[in-house]
């Protein structure tokens, strides 16, 4: 990788003296970025008339180049490939997008035996502006100023927009990945993270071609706190792969990608405008140390604007203490009062200090964890130019988060941006783009190792084995296994006939509810299956008679369990990242309403609590409205079994669904089960 990214020398294979070819845009950029490594030049037909500046072939070369280019068309490619590697060269970039399936993979399997790296094919090339190295054939700014911005992007025009049209992203590392025939994304981020250069590393993705080499790249950065913001595009449903679940049905890649990505501590961004933000926010070093912000402004109504718009984002002002209030009103024209967020400005008269004062007060209060310096900004304005001076004398004052935020997103700021870039300030356009990075800034901190070792449940191996080729498991079976994890089942048996189903209700004692057992049925009550609140010997006999006139196979006898509320517990098995479970609402309410919280496992008890928080059902559990208190914990109890569940039996289940959980006072209660294994 560093042979790929950092190479010591370069073979460009294809250069070309006609102005409007790749081949001669090629040599412009490696020749004119300020690279001090050895650059070596290829063309057969050059080279007699080139003084030596220019090889017949790479074994011409007076030494071996760590880094051969291929500028050519696609019917030369791989041979120029064969001849790199016979050369002993260690990384290759191939611009063509050679579109033959067959052909890529030849030259994947020859790189990958020789231990090579290998950016593209189509490529648009790597920029690493650290050490001034441009290999690509498509002009990019040469003297973009270099920074702690890894860029890894699987779309060449989208590294082409953010290189090309903004100076206030300061990058260090940037890549179009092309095919990644060998070379995947997860390889570059893995070899950023390790850079001492990195602060930040933002991906946009198509798909995830390593998924274990993306994990432990993300692990990486965690373990080295380097934010990696990602941009991800496409999405398919899991619904569509043959789901009988709900949770099948409802969750999709892309839900999963996300729950992945917040478990191992990265932050997903929604538009390109997003992307940008959070990686300049990241790019300035410093962490929140308290959850509440701060903003200062020049208008009332923008003030107002921005803290409705901080509440759409889940963002809280914070409560300034009395003496931050004293020393910023100090500073405020008669008729303006401390506030948070602040709208300083009255007259005019001595503005500076005013702001200097009031942004040094809010940053250095102890439940400030973020400051917004807000306004229009634009350039060759003389109010703005003094707006800038308080902003850097303030920003000097503090080691937090200190950012300016133009509101409008299309203001005139990308000179202002620029030279805020130098002294480490960022300067988002739109408040918008602001606060989904002041809320990635907020959201980040340690994360726990992903997928912590533990022994399996001492029965695993037996369920294993036991649901190993089946393509039904029945209720019953489903409670048992449920059951040996320590999920909460009613009490319940199968019965052949009417005299045991009355038998089995005698046993269990009060009300029951009969459920017909019929293979393959697995939504029951969609088709009357279900009979529920069953008090007499004679309701369970008339029950019986009925399901067993309209469904083949025995009838599940359970114990009606205690009214309390629905919730649902739904595991799925992603192809690529492996088991997932869904919280949300439950009975008819996992059609209804769209929520839920999706969590990679295995996960605690503990973790499940948090996220059953952040949704709006959860508040039916802690007494809505005068109602009674229901049993939380049990409910993130049963989550996090379910989730040590999925993890344990993963090779054999491919989706899980209880579905109502009953939630009662104490208990939590599967009363469903619905279970698919991976070969169905």
């Amino acid at each position: 990788m560093t042979a790929l990214l950092a190479p010591k020398s370069i073979a460009l294979v294809g250069v070309s003296d006609r102005a409007d070819s790749y081949g001669h845009a090629l040599d412009r950029m490696v020749t004119q970025g300020g690279y001090a490594g050895r650059i070596m030049r290829v063309n057969p037909r050059l080279a007699a008339q080139s003084d030596g500046r220019v090889a017949a072939t790479l074994a011409d070369l007076p030494e071996r180049p760590e880094h051969v280019v291929l500028s050519l068309a696609t019917a030369r490619v791989e041979a120029a490939v064969d001849e790199a590697l016979t050369a002993g060269v260690r990384a290759l970039t191939i611009f063509s997008e050679c579109p033959d399936a067959f052909m890529r993979q030849r030259i994947g399997d020859r790189v990958r035996a020789a231990g090579a790296a290998l950016c593209g094919p189509n490529s648009m090339g790597v920029h690493n502006i650290a050490l001034g190295l441009r290999v690509t054939p498509f002009p990019v700014p040469l003297d973009l100023k270099p920074g702690g911005v890894g860029l890894i992007a699987q779309s060449g025009s989208i590294l082409g927009a953010l290189m090309n049209n903004d100076r206030r992203l300061r990058f260090s590392q940037a890549v179009s990945t092309g095919s990644e025939t060998v070379t995947t994304a997860a390889d570059y981020l893995r070899w950023m993270v390790d850079r001492p250069e990195t602060r930040t590393v933002g991906l946009f993705l198509e798909t995830v071609r390593d998924p274990e080499g993306f994990i432990a790249a993300m692990e990486a950065a965690a373990v080295r706190d380097i934010p990696v913001v990602i941009l991800k595009i496409g999405r398919s449903a899991l619904g569509a792969r043959m789901a009988i679940s709900h949770t099948g049905a409802l969750v999709g890649d892309d839900d999963v990608f996300r729950a992945l990505v917040r478990r191992l501590g990265g932050h997903m961004a929604g538009s390109l405008d997003e992307m940008a933000a959070m990686l300049a926010m990241f790019a300035q070093g410093r962490r929140a140390t308290a959850p509440g912000i701060a903003s200062i402004h020049d208008s009332g109504g923008e003030r107002e604007l921005m803290a409705d718009m901080a509440e759409d984002h889940g963002l809280s002002y914070a409560a300034l203490s009395c003496e931050t209030k004293a020393a910023i009103q100090l500073g405020l024209e008669p008729g303006k009062s401390a506030e948070n967020p602040l709208d300083a400005w009255g007259t005019g008269q001595g503005a500076q200090g005013t702001y200097t004062r009031a942004v040094t007060a809010m940053m250095a209060d102890e439940s400030v964890g973020t400051g917004l310096y807000v306004l229009n900004w634009r350039g060759n304005y003389y109010l703005h130019e003094m707006h800038a001076c308080a902003l850097q004398d303030a920003f000097r004052q503090t080691d937090k988060p200190l950012a300016a935020v133009s509101n409008f997103s299309r203001s005139d700021d990308a000179a202002l941006a620029e030279r805020f870039a130098d002294l480490g300030i960022p300067l988002i356009s739109g408040m918008q783009n602001a606060l989904a990075a002041v809320r990635a800034l907020h959201d980040h901190g340690p994360v726990a190792r992903f997928r912590a070792p533990e022994p399996p449940h001492p029965r695993a191996t037996h369920w294993r084995s036991a649901l190993c080729g089946r393509d039904w498991i029945g209720e019953a079976e489903g409670y048992a296994l449920f059951s040996d994890y320590g999920i909460a089942c009613p009490a319940h048996g199968l019965a052949g006939s009417r005299d045991d189903a009355q038998a089995i209700a005698r046993k269990i004692g009060g009300a029951v509810v009969l459920k017909t057992a019929q293979p393959g049925l697995s939504h029951k009550s969609d088709c009357d299956g279900v009979k529920p609140g069953l008090a007499t010997a004679q309701a369970v006999a008339d029950a019986y008679d009925d399901l067993t006139a309209r469904f083949h196979g025995q009838i599940l006898v359970a114990d009606m369990v205690a009214p309390g509320v629905e919730w649902s517990l739904g595991a799925i098995n992603d192809p690529d990242f492996g088991p997932a479970v869904r919280i949300a609402p439950g009975g008819q309410f996992v059609d209804l309403l769209d929520e839920h919280v999706l969590l990679m496992v295995p996960f605690t008890a503990a973790e499940a609590a948090t996220a059953i928080t952040r949704l709006r059902a959860a508040r039916v559990l802690s007494g809505y409205r005068g109602g009674a208190r229901l049993a939380a914990e049990a409910l993130a109890d049963a989550a996090a079994a379910l989730s040590r569940l999925a993890w344990d039996l993963r090779d054999t289940m491919a989706e899980v669904e209880i579905n109502p959980v009953i939630v009662g006072r104490q208990t939590a209660t599967a009363v469903d089960a619905v279970i698919r294994t991976r070969v169905s």
